[in-house]
């Protein structure tokens, strides 16, 4: 079936409350953030990805379109020492402020990109944390999941996430979902102190249902 004209012309899958709520937990966690705190985002890719011709230019891609600064971990970085990932992920991943994701697409020059389990599940820890996660999709740049479309696909032993990026995201024209992801990935190197916390739950009103 053809898509849908609001599939085609949106800019954000999500509805405008969502997107607020995202940019001010956003914010917050970027106000929230001490003076020379370092940043600690993780890359999320495949091995059929990084095993490409083209895998560095991808990473220097990424690492252009991140903040200034921000500590960039891949599987090769972070468990370099042969530790075991799956019994270490949760306590590694609380340590993260952020998650990018580089996913195969589901057909060349489309919108919709598949994550496998170990992505997904990297995916579902990160948001649950209320922490910025990016998709960087490779014609449009780095898009806030919550923009995206995200749906179940695939057996229940082998569960994906599907992640469709709106018909209307335009990398030129930075999102206020996007701005604000970014600046919650921003190192502070300001000496003035941080302001208090604020209460959790203003920091999750936009987690996405990635089922």
């Amino acid at each position: 079936m053809p898509a849908a004209p609001a599939d085609t012309a949106s800019k954000s899958f999500a509805p405008p409350t969502r997107q607020r709520g995202y940019i001010t937990a956003m914010r917050q966690l970027a106000a929230n953030r001490p003076p020379g705190a370092p940043v600690r985002v993780y890359l999320s890719v495949p091995p059929l990805i990084t095993e490409r011709d083209n895998w560095e230019e991808r990473l220097k891609a990424v690492r252009t379109r991140l903040p200034h600064g921000v500590e960039l971990l891949t599987y090769g970085t972070a468990f370099a020492d042969g530790s075991d990932y799956a019994s270490r992920w949760e306590e590694f991943a609380a340590g993260l402020d952020g998650l990018v994701v580089i996913a195969p697409q589901k057909k060349p020059g489309g919108k919709v990109y598949r994550l496998g389990p170990a992505s997904r599940n990297e995916l579902r820890t990160v948001v649950a944390a209320g922490k910025p996660v990016l998709l960087f999709a490779r014609t449009c740049g780095l898009v806030p999941v919550v923009d995206c479309r995200a749906g179940r696909v695939g057996p229940p032993h082998r569960l994906r996430t599907k992640l469709t990026v709106p018909g209307g995201w335009d990398a030129r024209t930075p999102a206020p979902t996007l701005q604000a992801a970014l600046a919650a990935l921003s190192p502070n190197t300001s000496e003035e102190p941080a302001p208090p916390a604020r209460a959790a739950h203003l920091l999750t009103p936009f987690e996405i249902a990635v089922r």
